[in-house]
């Protein structure tokens, strides 16, 4: 049944990239479709496809939604001020504007979830690279190396956790390959499209009066963005279930910091002081409230029926039971990394989580160890980075960073399928390849 189910799976996702780039269905009409579809040819009752859509739907409006409006609001400031345009001024005599959106994705990876990195990162990395696919393309990629092989991300600290991994061999050999595979993402980046020097004007951004201090207003951006992936890297601290950082009182607080309606008042409350951009009339529906909940929206939407997919495809049980269908494999000792890796990436191709699906492949993993001869400190770091590697690998349209990252690539799902989707796959193959590397060398 399980098999059946993920075919069901695969039918659904090519019928949902023939509606959307052949007959132009809108996006989120599509996912609706094909969480139904999916649901009904996956034995589900009528009850049970709305209660399971209904539920990813609402919990991926909660936990991302703030965060995306939070975004765009801080986008339409920083373009009223005119620190886009500042930013962008002096991005132009860079030779790679990718580079830098690359190094900055890697530290926005350590975050509580890659998707609000991103999000929060979203103002400027247009200031820095435009509308073209490129950049965008880059900080996503490279948030998502960085997210399955550098601690604290929750994703490797989850299966370092359950592993018993050291945490300082896990450091030691995640940093190489989290590099090797964010250089490998920019690669992809740089292949799949160019990079753009137009950036669409404001309403506001003409009026003389709003420019009063473009320079104050970059610098507060920049801040900005620093304090809210701070709070989003802190937060991930609170995920140590260990004192002093992950107890009691102390892990509630951390967690709190990164929550959805604290960095909205965080960032936009920050950017008004320090701008002290007070337009006349621009709290109004007119104003930059009201463009950036219009920006905002269908974004919002597309995220939360993707949640809505990602929970019914969970709810059928299918990633784990045919996940577990590998752990009869029996790789050969230079390639017994692939075992790990390859658990991980077929539960989040299937389910969309990736924190699920290191929580899982650690679990089936924990037993495997000594038969695998992982059984040591070297072997259990390495064991925990291929699945931190196949938990990031094959991001598609159940997956809110992939909608993120489409949605500021300005591409057709077809399309951030062909770039974006394969650029993870790409990344776990070279993480998982410098992985096995280190480890025979260091055996």
């Amino acid at each position: 049944m399980s098999l059946q189910q993920a075919a069901c799976f695969l039918v659904v996702l090519a019928v949902f990239i023939a509606l959307t780039q052949r007959w132009r269905v809108q996006s989120f009409l599509a996912l609706i479709l094909a969480g139904a579809g999916f649901g009904y040819a996956a034995g589900m009752a009528t009850s049970q496809v709305g209660k399971a859509f209904g539920l990813g739907f609402q919990q991926g409006v909660a936990t991302l939604g703030l965060i995306v409006v939070a975004g765009a609001m801080l986008t339409e400031i920083a373009d009223a001020t005119g620190a886009s345009a500042r930013i962008r001024a002096a991005a132009r005599g860079w030779h790679r504007r990718s580079l830098p959106l690359t190094l900055i994705g890697v530290i926005a990876g350590l975050a509580s979830t890659p998707a609000a990195a991103f999000a929060v990162l979203s103002p400027l990395r247009r200031a820095i690279g435009g509308e073209a696919p490129r950049p965008a393309l880059a900080l996503g990629l490279a948030v998502s190396a960085s997210h399955g092989l550098l601690l604290p991300a929750p994703v490797i600290l989850a299966a370092v956790t359950i592993l018993g991994a050291d945490w300082s061999t896990a450091l030691l050999y995640g940093l190489p390959t989290a590099l090797v595979a964010a250089i490998a993402g920019a690669f992809v980046a740089r292949s799949g499209s160019a990079e753009d020097d137009t950036l669409p004007a404001s309403t506001e951004a003409m009026d003389g009066e709003t420019l009063h201090a473009p320079g104050r207003a970059a610098l507060a951006l920049i801040l900005v963005s620093a304090v809210l992936v701070g709070l989003l890297v802190v937060q991930s601290l609170g995920d140590i279930a260990s004192e002093p950082l992950g107890g009691g009182s102390n892990r509630e607080f951390l967690l709190g910091l990164g929550r959805p309606l604290i960095l909205m008042l965080v960032g936009v409350g920050a950017i008004l002081l320090l701008t002290w951009h007070w337009p006349h009339g621009g709290l109004t529906e007119e104003g930059w409230p009201g463009r950036a909940i219009a920006r905002a929206a269908g974004l919002v939407l597309t995220v939360g029926a993707a949640a809505g997919l990602s929970k019914l495809a969970q709810e059928t049980g299918m990633a784990e039971m045919n996940a577990e269908r590998l752990l009869a494999w029996q790789p050969g000792p230079a390639l017994v990394l692939a075992l790990p890796f390859a658990l991980a990436a077929i539960m989040k191709l299937l389910q969309g989580s990736s924190l699920a699906a290191a929580i899982t492949a650690a679990g089936m993993m924990m037993e495997l160890l000594g038969p695998l001869g992982l059984d040591d400190a070297t072997g259990r770091a390495c064991a925990a980075l291929a699945i931190g590697a196949g938990a990031m690998a094959a991001s598609h349209i159940n997956d809110g960073l992939f909608w993120l990252v489409t949605d500021a690539a300005r591409l057709r799902p077809g399309a951030s399928l062909a770039c974006f989707s394969l650029g993870t796959v790409l990344q776990g193959a070279v993480a998982l390849a410098a992985l096995i590397l280190l480890r025979l060398v260091t055996v």
